[in-house]
């Protein structure tokens, strides 16, 4: 049996991970980013796991992790570009008006790509909430295809780059990280918490700095509509 953990069922999966690493990589790549899909996929973490084995096992190379990581993201983002590029902005809507949970989610994604423009594609890739709708929003208003290209590329790299970076680092620090916790003990947990909080504060407040661009472009719009119609 693989062990690596001494955690039966985390050696199990880790196991799994170990035999198929590239695989997993590339298909965790895909569905993460294809359009709704990749809301419900752990994407981040198929990468961080897969690096993880590869530096306490070596029996993976990271390199090719970190390729399958780009190829898979290159991959289910231009699925999603397709799908946009078919539907169109109707398709949108009528997904929005079909499942109200997502309509806020799907406008608020149209306007900051209507926003900020192509660079957006970039953007979206380090921003919870936005970077599975971004594709397809792409597709719908018919982005130029070798300038989405440019920037979903650019965008899998440093994502990559940094999953892999993370998920071996950890792997090869293992044994330091479990002595500092076994000695730390109290302060370690305060600090690996925190490490965390900030982590998803981030992302959050991320989040919450686009809606917010957003709120005020809707308002200078609307501003603008009021004084053109004073105009009048």
């Amino acid at each position: 049996m693989f062990e690596l953990t001494g955690i039966a069922w985390l050696d199990v999966v880790l196991g799994f991970v170990s035999a198929h690493g590239y695989l997993a990589t590339f298909l965790g790549g895909v569905l993460e980013n294809v359009f709704i899909v990749g809301g419900f996929m752990p994407g981040e973490t198929v990468v961080m796991g897969v690096s993880f084995v590869a530096s306490r096992t070596r029996e993976l190379s990271p390199v090719l992790i970190w390729i399958a990581s780009v190829l898979g993201t290159m991959a289910g983002s231009n699925v999603s570009y397709a799908i946009g590029y078919r539907g169109g902005r109707p398709m949108l809507q009528r997904i929005g008006t079909r499942f109200p949970k997502l309509e806020g989610g799907i406008f608020k994604a149209e306007e900051y790509f209507d926003l900020h423009g192509s660079k957006t594609v970039f953007i979206s890739r380090f921003t919870a909430g936005f970077k599975n709708w971004m594709p397809t929003i792409a597709g719908a208003t018919h982005m130029s295809i070798p300038i989405f290209e440019l920037y979903t590329l650019l965008s899998a790299v440093v994502y990559s780059t940094g999953l892999v970076i993370i998920g071996y680092y950890f792997g090869e620090q293992m044994d330091v990280i479990v002595a500092w916790f076994k000695s730390a003990g109290l302060w370690a947990t305060f600090a690996l918490v925190a490490a965390l909080a900030g982590y998803i504060g981030f992302r959050v407040w991320r989040s919450r700095s686009i809606e917010h661009q957003v709120e005020e472009h809707l308002v200078h719009e609307a501003e603008n509509a009021a004084d053109d119609a004073d105009a009048e």
